[in-house]
């Protein structure tokens, strides 16, 4: 592929215990940062806009559609690792079952998707773009596990995944160029924000 494709986390979440997390939006503090790097001009060169069905990743990528006059093109594929099942963990219990699902692949825990389904829907999901926008700057929004994954796995170090998911701020970007890495979504950049 000779697409440009930029990968962006979402800014940061509003915690709602009295919704699902799929539906959790943006807080204050990611409508702040997303709105800051837009006024940067960063992704000025995007010719389409993609995110997950999730609200938090929908409001970010609204931001740069905004600024740019484009629509936002949601597909379900890019959503996060499907936690909903599960419904709120508190920190100590949401830690174990990430690292549960970074480590062990193939099994489910509180009712999560598993990180290699998701891993596929995800892998997919890009594929389809790409092939649609050939020679295409494309920008997609979408969820810091998810992402973790699929970097990971481009990387050729998927058995590391947990340890390189904690490197994946808020707003953490990595960036493909002809299907090859040119920037993980590990590295940090002067936009990351905790």
């Amino acid at each position: 592929m000779d697409n440009i494709l930029w990968l962006l986390r979402h800014a940061a979440s509003r915690v709602d215990r009295s919704q699902p997390i799929s539906e959790w939006g943006l807080s204050e503090d990611g409508e702040h940062q997303i709105g800051e790097i837009v006024d940067t001009g960063l992704f000025d060169d995007v010719e389409a806009i993609f995110s997950s069905e999730e609200e938090r990743a929908y409001q970010t990528a609204r931001r740069v559609a905004d600024r740019l006059q484009r629509d936002v093109i949601r597909i379900a594929g890019l959503n996060e690792v499907d936690r909903d099942a599960g419904g709120f963990l508190e920190d100590g219990e949401f830690e174990r079952t990430i690292e549960f699902t970074h480590t062990h692949l193939d099994e489910s825990r509180h009712g999560w998707e598993t990180a290699s389904h998701a891993l596929s829907r995800f892998s997919s999901a890009i594929e389809g773009i790409e092939l649609e926008h050939a020679g295409s700057t494309i920008l997609v929004v979408s969820h810091g596990t998810v992402l973790a994954l699929y970097f990971a796995k481009l990387m050729g170090r998927l058995d590391e995944v947990h340890g390189l998911w904690s490197r994946v701020d808020y707003c953490s970007y990595g960036i493909m160029k002809g299907g090859k890495v040119v920037k993980s979504i590990f590295e940090q950049s002067a936009f990351t924000a905790k």
